[in-house]
């Protein structure tokens, strides 16, 4: 007898009387017939976005995929810096700008000590590089010394 030209068609039958079979003993575990989930709202650093709150959400994703809210909000506060620097120091003393400086004194200690925490850990695969693979940590030593002389 000749095989079939298309083995699948041979295989089909059996194929989804298992598929069947396995759905009704295991209905947790097949996948869904079909699959409807809206796009919205859409969550970032526990801000909800929706048709509710938000204008265009598609835009804002948008943007909040090029430039997060992290970042935006530290550009904005970088520029503030900079336009509170140029007050009287009768200005400064206003307590919004005082506040203002203040937090941003505490961001910008907490990205120190994470740089820190980064770096520290730079070190440490270093010296783990070192012990595992000596050629590959002078590769890398090598890296950072022409870094360095830049």
């Amino acid at each position: 007898m000749p095989a079939p030209a298309d083995n699948n068609a041979l295989f089909a039958p059996a194929a989804n009387y298992w598929a069947s079979m396995m759905r009704s003993f295991f209905p947790f575990i097949a996948a869904p017939q079909s699959l409807n989930e809206p796009i919205l709202p859409w969550t970032f650093a526990g801000v909800v976005v929706n048709n509710e709150n938000s204008g265009d959400p598609a835009t804002e994703q948008a943007v909040v995929n090029s430039d997060s809210y992290g970042r935006q909000l530290g550009r904005i506060s970088d520029a503030l810096e900079v336009l509170i620097s140029t007050l009287t120091d009768e200005e400064k003393n206003d307590k919004r700008i005082s506040d203002f400086v203040e937090m941003k004194a505490k961001i910008d200690e907490i990205k120190g000590d994470r740089a820190t925490a980064r770096f520290n850990k730079v070190v440490s695969d270093l010296e783990d590089l070192r012990e595992r693979n000596k050629g590959e940590f002078d590769k890398r030593v090598n890296r950072i010394d022409a870094l360095a002389k830049k």
